[in-house]
């Protein structure tokens, strides 16, 4: 049978007011993404890990093809969302939620909130 995963940030994580998200160059640079994926979708895939870390949960995505077009900066171009919709959405996963996570993104979400945590508790 197939197991859908639970969501890999929890569903309060909210960093819409986190302006920067980490980039792990040499991780991005030997990924399977940047040897596989061709160069339009790597740069689909890029927006829409930007726009996973101000999404809410943060690090998910909404699993709709309008959105995610939307998301990617292709508005309703069909045609070219098709084409490269495999690789913009290279090592995202849908979770228990219905939405679409990315475990990097997601690790990373979690780093920051658990330092957004930390913060508010100190202060």
């Amino acid at each position: 049978m197939h197991d859908i995963p639970d969501p890999f940030v929890a569903a309060d994580v909210d960093l819409q007011d986190f302006p920067f998200m980490p980039l792990h160059v040499a991780r991005l640079r030997d990924s399977n993404l940047a040897a596989e994926v061709h160069p339009e979708a790597c740069w689909y895939a890029v927006l829409l890990w930007a726009a996973a870390w101000h999404q809410i949960p943060a690090g998910s995505l909404p699993d709709n093809d309008l959105a995610l077009m939307r998301l990617a900066g292709l508005g309703r171009d069909e045609r070219t969302w098709k084409k490269h919709k495999a690789g913009a959405l290279h090592g995202f996963v849908q979770c228990s939620d219905g939405r679409l996570y990315h475990k990097v993104i997601a690790e990373q979400a979690n780093e920051a909130w658990d330092g957004k945590l930390k913060q508010r508790h100190r202060t």
